[in-house]
């Protein structure tokens, strides 16, 4: 095994298997991997429902919290919710990345890291290859074939809404990121290894 340096974070398209990367640089590396489960961790440590976090998970800009936060007006507990639940998820990721370097999927980890001075490595993670996203997200998501390109577009739109939120920063813009890489063209495996 060769240990990581730095956390690495990956940033990915629907469908493009950024987090198949994560987790074969996880295998070879001994590191650990967070994506879902900074979300059940999370909800652990804040006592917040992990079904209400999962809910949340890249899509509260423009999501029903982010409406119900500015649809209530002057309730500030409705109000702050995306907030507590972006910060549970940010302590999560700053605690793992303190204790090891690791591997982290989305969630805005590389912004979180950096506002914390915690050394990494930012990664984004597309593909020009539309089948193979759409038989990723058929396969291992249980898409609808028929609704599958829909599907794939809202859901980087969702990613998208949910950076520019929270960091101000935005979704697969090359200059955001250490790196960029096209599995489409590469491939998981030499993605993984680069």
């Amino acid at each position: 095994l060769e240990p990581l340096h730095r956390s690495i974070v990956i940033n990915r398209e629907f469908g493009s298997g950024g987090r198949e990367i994560g987790r074969r640089i996880a295998e070879r590396t001994g590191a650990p991997f967070y994506d879902s489960r900074i979300l059940a961790e999370a909800a652990a440590n804040r006592g917040l429902p992990a079904d209400l976090l999962t809910q949340f998970d890249e899509r509260v800009a423009g999501g029903q919290y982010f409406t119900l936060a500015m649809m209530t007006g002057p309730d500030i507990e409705a109000f702050s919710l995306p907030y507590r639940m972006y910060a549970a998820v940010g302590e999560v990721i700053t605690a793992a990345a303190a204790i090891a370097p690791a591997i982290f999927i989305g969630r805005c980890a590389d912004q979180i890291l950096a506002d914390a001075g915690i050394s990494l490595r930012s990664v984004f993670v597309y593909s020009t290859d539309t089948a193979a996203k759409v038989a990723r997200a058929v396969e291992v998501d249980g898409i609808d074939p028929r609704h599958a390109q829909s599907h794939i577009a809202r859901m980087d739109k969702a990613r998208r809404r949910y950076q520019q939120f929270f960091t101000q920063t935005s979704f697969g813009d090359p200059r955001e990121y250490d790196l960029c890489l096209n599995s489409g063209r590469l491939g998981y495996e030499a993605c993984a290894e680069i």
